[in-house]
């Protein structure tokens, strides 16, 4: 392996370099370095994991490097793109056998009722919190349509992703977006109407 400056990556790396291909065995061998050094903890990620990650992030690299603006060393800015592909997979790990619509089933109803979300506060400011998570809970049910609902409870109370929310809701990252902020605008009229203020209940639970 050769040591090469972010110009000499660029230029070996181009289509019809004739060190293109020794540039993408070195290429391949500092991702898979990076990525075994920075994800050793993590068990669900096998070496059949990393293998697979390193070979999408090489593609991406190479397809991307129009946008490389020289900011960071040229091996840094890879092993971002690398460090991005290899969560998505641990969320797609985590995420990807669980089913939204059981999820939002099971758990409709749930706000006031989930001991985790007092816990830890005096008995005086759980009381209080008992009370806005009962109130949040009444405007999910009759403020926001059934989809509405169901992309709040995944992504601001269950923290899904979301771009698994939006594949298992047939959609797009863009158009859930939009259907969460339209949730957000119907929730704050109905805290607007129930004498809430944003710093009483949209700062602890919606941002």
């Amino acid at each position: 392996m050769i040591e090469r400056s972010n110009k000499q990556w660029l230029n070996d790396l181009k289509k019809g370099s004739p060190e293109f291909n020794f540039a993408l065995k070195d290429l391949r061998i500092l991702i898979t370095r990076g990525l075994k050094s920075g994800f050793s903890k993590w068990k669900k990620l096998t070496k059949e994991d990393i293998e697979d990650i390193v070979e999408e992030c090489l593609i991406k690299i190479l397809k991307n490097m129009g946008t490389y603006k020289g900011n960071s060393r040229f091996i840094t800015w890879g092993c971002k793109i690398a460090i991005n592909t290899a969560l998505n997979e641990l969320r797609h790990k985590r995420w990807g056998n669980v089913s939204l619509d059981e999820l939002v089933e099971k758990n409709d109803t749930s706000f006031s009722s989930q001991s985790n979300l007092t816990s830890t506060y005096n008995p005086e400011n759980r009381t209080i919190r008992k009370f806005l998570m009962s109130t949040i809970n009444k405007l999910m049910q009759t403020r926001l349509s059934a989809r509405q609902k169901k992309a709040m409870l995944a992504v601001r109370f269950y923290g899904m992703p979301l771009e698994e929310v939006a594949r298992q809701m047939g959609t797009n990252r863009n158009s859930l977006y939009k259907l969460l902020h339209d949730a957000r605008l119907k929730l704050k009229e109905g805290m607007n109407e129930e004498g809430l203020t944003k710093n009483e209940l949209f700062e602890s639970f919606m941002n």
